[in-house]
């Protein structure tokens, strides 16, 4: 009996704790599924300068609402790409891209650039546009103001402050519901605070608008508190520097009227001016007479119209001078052009009587020596010569004189001798010969 009532409790005790089992594993689905756990997750990453404490499991907050926690922290150099034309213009959903963090500016390279602090005057070069600056420096100007508001400069405008485009980060891995990107947009910044006055670090993320973009997806960052602190006490420490030196140089001023040879010299100076404007009040003077004497202001007055219309008619004049002259530029165009092309004319058949191309007449005229010229003339005479015998030959040919002449002249003498040839032809023994020939 008592054997069966152990194994009663021993069954009771058995189910009691299935029990318990079967309600924590419920409890912890339902915190599970509370949290998220179950649910699909993104990764987003951010880039800060500094994380003051931040490490892996801290949570992330959207709106002040925990919705994750930090994956991984790493350190990085980044180079961010981005559109000159359109980062920082207009508003948000009008063509307006947001990529570079708010101390970045997109530089002309299209790449987020951050600006190198103010040295001192006289270092940096003065500027109008960028083009006045070198490589890796760009124009501070009113517009980039406008355009970086969040990009310290503490110095003047137009000036040229050089830039670096790679930058030292600590990246930020994040995971968080999927779901959860609807609130997220292309204008969330995600910060770094603390939960509560001594509670540890935290990443808390602004609801946004627009489509986050990259892969991983990625998102703004603002410096942390204690950054901004830091900031905020570097510029006024710069800020105490320009005071300290205006304070300097007000005191250096006093110490300089506190001198008495500056007094001396001050006084000496007011004296003058004194002096000065007695004589314009009682009219002595030129400045005083034309201030004070109607005549002489008259004078003046007429002397300076006479100037005026004297320059007015010398303008009439230059004019008329500009006009012809653009005129004559006029007329003369033509025909410089067409003596330049005779020019060219010339020089072409100048070239053409070069020596060097072989040239008969060219070696003609350029004979130094005279060779060429007493062979020309030589065969001129031998051919008037010749001329001449042809001449004297033809004549007598005509008067029938010679053979020739009697045989064109003479109509007896060519058929005498045509006769002969025939007898000639006919002799047996001359056919003879030539058939023996043949």
């Amino acid at each position: 009996m008592e054997h069966h009532e152990d194994d009663s409790s021993r069954t009771l005790l058995g189910l009691a704790v299935v029990f318990l089992g079967m309600l924590a594993f419920g409890g912890l689905l339902a915190l599970n599924r509370r949290d998220g756990a179950w649910s699909e997750q993104a990764e987003v990453v951010t880039d800060f300068r500094t994380i003051t404490g931040l490490r892996k499991d801290s949570p992330v907050l959207l709106a002040g609402v925990e919705v994750g926690r930090v994956k991984a922290i790493d350190f990085v150099t980044r180079r961010y790409p981005c559109d000159p034309s359109t980062e920082d213009v207009g508003r948000h959903g009008s063509g307006r891209t947001n990529v570079c963090d708010e101390v970045l500016f997109c530089a002309p390279t299209e790449l987020c650039a951050e600006l190198e602090s103010y040295l001192a005057k006289g270092i940096h070069g003065p500027c109008l546009t960028n083009a006045d600056c070198a490589e890796s420096e760009i124009c501070i100007t009113d517009e980039f103001r406008k355009r970086a508001k969040g990009v310290y400069w503490g110095g003047p405008e137009g000036l040229c402050a050089r830039y670096t485009t790679e930058h030292r980060r600590v990246e930020v891995t994040m995971i968080l519901p999927a779901d959860r990107l609807a609130v997220i947009g292309a204008t969330s910044i995600a910060a770094v605070g603390s939960a509560g006055v001594l509670g540890d670090q935290q990443i808390n993320i602004t609801p946004g608008a627009g489509e986050l973009t990259g892969d991983p997806l990625r998102i703004q960052s603002e410096p942390s508190f204690t950054e901004q602190i830091a900031e905020f006490r570097l510029r006024f420490d710069r800020l105490a520097d320009k005071v300290d030196g205006s304070l300097s140089g007000i005191s250096s001023t006093f110490a300089e009227l506190n001198d008495a040879r500056t007094v001396e010299a001050v006084r000496d100076t007011l004296v003058k001016v004194q002096g000065t404007t007695d004589d314009i009040r009682h009219g002595r003077g030129n400045i005083g007479a034309l201030l004070n004497n109607p005549e002489y202001r008259r004078d003046f007055t007429a002397a300076l119209t006479k100037a005026r219309e004297s320059a007015t008619f010398v303008d009439g004049i230059v004019k008329e001078a500009n006009a012809e002259l653009a005129k004559v530029d006029r007329e003369t165009e033509p025909r410089v052009a067409e003596l330049r092309k005779k020019v060219g004319d010339i020089r072409t058949k100048l070239d053409a009587l070069d020596p060097s191309t072989g040239s008969t007449t060219a070696k003609l005229l350029r004979d130094p020596s005279g060779e060429l010229l007493a062979r020309v003339q030589t065969s001129l005479v031998n051919l008037r010569t010749a001329a001449r015998i042809f001449v004297g030959a033809a004549n007598k040919i005509e008067r029938g004189e010679g053979t020739i002449g009697a045989l064109l002249s003479d109509s007896k003498l060519y058929d005498s001798l045509d006769s002969k040839v025939v007898e000639v032809t006919n002799d047996w023994r001359l056919r003879l010969l030539l058939w023996l020939l043949r």
